[in-house]
């Protein structure tokens, strides 16, 4: 299924990426905290998200070299959703002091 130079599989991977790293993030920010290894208010909701997103650097690098430009413009599409997407959530907090 994944080598196949479809948008949809770009749009999949896009998501799938940015889930399973802001869980991984998430999760060990409780441990961390958990275990008073680093301050409470550490790593805040924003942070994780946007270096959740990031995340999709890595597929997208796959895809370029693998000369896959279908997928790589569902994976550029479904960033530049997400990233709208954090910007209008978090646009109070992005915007104030």
């Amino acid at each position: 299924m994944f080598r196949q130079d479809k948008i949809i599989i770009g749009v999949l991977t896009g998501l799938l990426y940015p889930v399973m790293s802001f869980v991984i993030f998430y999760e060990l920010k409780s441990l961390l905290l958990e275990k008073n290894m680093i301050p409470d208010g550490a790593f805040k909701l924003q942070f994780l998200c946007i270096i959740s997103v990031v995340s999709n650097v890595l597929p997208a690098g796959s895809f370029v070299r693998a000369k896959k430009d279908e997928s790589l413009k569902g994976i550029a599409g479904i960033t530049l959703l997400l990233v709208a997407g954090i910007i209008i959530y978090f646009y109070k907090g992005l915007m104030s002091n």
